[in-house]
């Protein structure tokens, strides 16, 4: 998922292969957003950390259903938001995943 993600964040001219890389990173927004939502579900009420991924989840989900605009810059500019909003979302499942290191 990072590695589809940093290719769209590194195209150069002419961008080859963005419908597909969009595509896939879609469906990595697809996959991440339930499985964060579980985890963020376990966490205990007010959870800071479980609050800021529901933001990341929220901005990811409108990013995948905002059209992407006219034109290929639109187009590369679409596949770069949903590019960081997967890199984001990869950071708070790795974030969400780590066991708690506060003491009890």
């Amino acid at each position: 998922m990072r590695e589809a993600a940093q290719n769209v964040m590194t195209l150069g001219e002419p961008r080859p292969r963005l419908d597909e890389l969009t595509d896939s990173l879609r469906g990595n927004v697809r996959q991440l957003v339930p499985a964060l939502q579980t985890l963020i579900n376990a966490q205990p009420a007010g959870d800071v950390p479980a609050a800021v991924a529901q933001v990341g989840i929220d901005e990811a989900w409108r990013r995948l259903h905002t059209p992407r605009g006219f034109g290929p810059d639109a187009a590369y500019q679409h596949a770069r938001k949903l590019a960081l909003s997967v890199q984001s979302l990869c950071d708070h499942y790795e974030n969400l995943r780590r066991p708690s290191t506060t003491a009890s």
